[in-house]
């Protein structure tokens, strides 16, 4: 069964939708007037599927197809990267952390989970290909233990906007071939003589958005969400014991019968 949740909403449909307006305004100048007005199964459907609802629906049941070809980007575009940039963060090569900080973050993360096996510096030289999947590992127990958007929030955030981004940039060619299809169509009513300035521009601006979300900014945001999923490991790891057990109170001592007799005589 089909669950419209946030994330679906928000990294499926939504690039859909982005993609799928300017169709909805290509077709509009075409459609005559007075079929709006009836009430028949024609003016219905044509009412229905011109309104923001006829749009989210139809982008609602084609975001399958925008995950599909967003996770085909995905698989193109780390091969190309040299491997997921959550994956390569773990490496002790990787520029943004030293060695001794990078063994520390697989130190933590190994607590969560003693199954991991945390390779060594030597052996991430020896066998990089082997310590990439220890790597992967560490990053699919993170990202088990984070999902959601009750506990992490601002992470959840970042990977709904790297879905988003993947999914729209994986329609790319489709979302600047429909708007200019769109502006096409409102550039040859504009010359027919109606009004359709607003289609045009509003397909252009599609368009631009469209051909604005390059692999550049996809790994830019996929950057964001590492850096925020490897933070939550100081909050999955369970409180540090107290390292001082308390004291217990020191007992009076008992005092001598000399002392008690010293007190008594005032000497």
């Amino acid at each position: 069964m089909f669950h419209l949740d946030r994330y679906t909403l928000n990294a499926r449909v939504l690039p859909m939708l982005v993609v799928a307006f300017p169709l909805v305004l290509a077709a509009y100048p075409w459609l005559p007037a007075e079929a709006f007005a009836k009430d028949d199964w024609v003016g219905i459907a044509l009412k229905t599927i011109s309104t923001g609802a006829g749009a989210t629906v139809l982008a609602t049941l084609l975001s399958f197809p925008a995950r599909t070809f967003g996770t085909r980007l995905e698989e193109r575009l780390w091969r190309e990267w040299g491997g997921a940039p959550s994956m390569q963060y773990l490496r002790y090569r990787h520029s943004e952390l030293d060695r001794r900080q990078t063994a520390i973050l697989h130190t933590k993360i190994a607590r969560l989970d003693p199954s991991l096996h945390v390779p060594s510096a030597e052996e991430e030289e020896r066998d990089p290909a082997g310590a990439d999947q220890c790597y992967e590992s560490m990053v699919r127990v993170l990202r088990a233990r984070t999902w959601g958007p009750k506990n992490f929030p601002l992470l959840f955030d970042e990977n709904v906007s790297y879905g988003f981004r993947r999914n729209l940039l994986g329609m790319r060619p489709f979302g600047l071939a429909i708007s200019l299809v769109g502006i096409i169509s409102g550039a040859i009513a504009i010359w027919l003589g109606h009004f359709a300035w607003p289609i045009v521009a509003l397909c252009a601006v599609a368009g631009i958005y469209v051909l604005a979300n390059g692999p550049r900014e996809l790994r830019k945001q996929a950057e964001r969400y590492a850096r925020r999923l490897f933070e939550t490991v100081d909050r999955l790891l369970p409180a540090p014991a107290a390292t001082h057990a308390k004291e217990p109170e020191a007992k009076p001592r008992r005092k001598s019968s000399k002392q008690a007799a010293g007190e008594t005589t005032g000497t």
